[in-house]
């Protein structure tokens, strides 16, 4: 009997142990945080309802989730059937670009990625703007796409290679939900045609940012070789190109200012390697509107020393006229 009895109790006191443990467990899983913070890429409008020949927007936004970001990489598919037209990157918070977007209409995808220096955060309370926003998508509807009788839903949707980095030192891959849009197409047009986007290309007529062209040179970089770097923003239909251009000619006629551009992107390596040339950098938006920097070299800034010509043509004339004295005669 008192071997029973000592039994029971061991039982119970294990039981007791048990219970214990999973409690402890149970208790620091709920203390300690869920690993990475969870981020979110959605869609704005996440549906809609367009008819063929249609030009409308969808925006790419993020929802921090209250954690701290500082690099967005999305990958995006697209029923093939809507024609990307452009991407614009105007009001982004992404400002360095490490992959522009790419349009790839074949494949029906598109693609980007870029960085936010400093981090963000998430939008501030009471912030009316779009202050979440990485990007916008022009999508148009071919004008014949539907028989007459059929309605169609197409589909945007992000891929599973999108990824989102914390602004945490390290790199932390987020964890990341995504939510793409579903668009209705009918085929039978029963209102005016929509040209969103287009309307608000017609509307910009402000030029980029202000910015400046720097001059970098790095043992890693273009093998040691001068290049440049620069950055600007549109804020209204966001930038389309940049064009650089290297001269020599300080007082170019109208006609010289529009020759020698070449479409490129930053960093770009230059060409005159001796730093003696103009380089001119035009930053152009999706309407049209253009802003220039210039960089001028040291040896340009200098004003040109026309004193030494005055002081040599005054030395040939006392030497012309010192030959051109007739000789008295003894």
């Amino acid at each position: 009997m008192q071997a029973v009895k000592y039994k029971i109790q061991d039982t119970k006191y294990k039981i007791l142990k048990t219970n214990w443990l999973v409690f402890c467990l149970v208790l620091v899983s709920c203390l300690l945080p869920l690993g990475a913070g969870a981020v979110s890429l959605y869609l704005e409008p996440p549906e809609g309802q367009y008819q063929p020949g249609d030009t409308f927007s969808v925006e790419i936004k993020v929802d921090t989730e209250g954690e701290c970001i500082n690099a967005v990489e999305a990958s995006l598919s697209f029923s093939q059937i809507l024609n990307a037209a452009d991407f614009s990157r105007g009001k982004s918070i992404i400002t360095l670009w490490i992959q522009p977007p790419k349009i790839n209409q074949e494949k029906g995808e598109i693609s980007f990625s870029g960085g936010i220096p400093g981090g963000y955060c998430g939008r501030v309370s009471g912030d009316p703007g779009a202050s979440n926003l990485l990007g916008k998508i022009i999508f148009k509807i071919p004008g014949m796409i539907v028989r007459e009788s059929e309605e169609s839903f197409l589909e945007v949707k992000f891929l599973d290679t999108s990824q989102v980095l914390l602004n945490d030192g390290l790199g932390t891959v987020a964890g990341l939900t995504t939510q793409g849009a579903i668009f209705k197409i009918v085929p039978q047009r029963t209102e005016p045609l929509k040209k969103g986007w287009l309307e608000e290309i017609k509307q910009d007529v402000f030029s980029p940012e202000p910015f400046q062209i720097k001059i970098q040179q790095e043992p890693t970089a273009f093998e040691g070789k001068y290049f440049i770097i620069f950055v600007t923003t549109d804020k209204q239909t966001g930038l389309d190109h940049y064009e650089v251009k290297e001269t020599r000619n300080r007082h170019e006629t109208e006609h010289e200012t529009t020759l020698n551009w070449k479409v490129a992107e930053s960093p770009y390596l230059l060409k005159d390697q001796g730093l003696k040339s103009i380089i001119k950098v035009k930053a152009v938006d999706k309407a049209g509107n253009e802003r220039t920097a210039e960089y001028i070299p040291e040896i340009l800034k200098k004003p040109f020393p026309y004193w030494i010509i005055l002081l040599i043509l005054g030395g040939v004339g006392v030497v012309w006229r010192l030959i051109r004295k007739p000789r008295t005669s003894k």
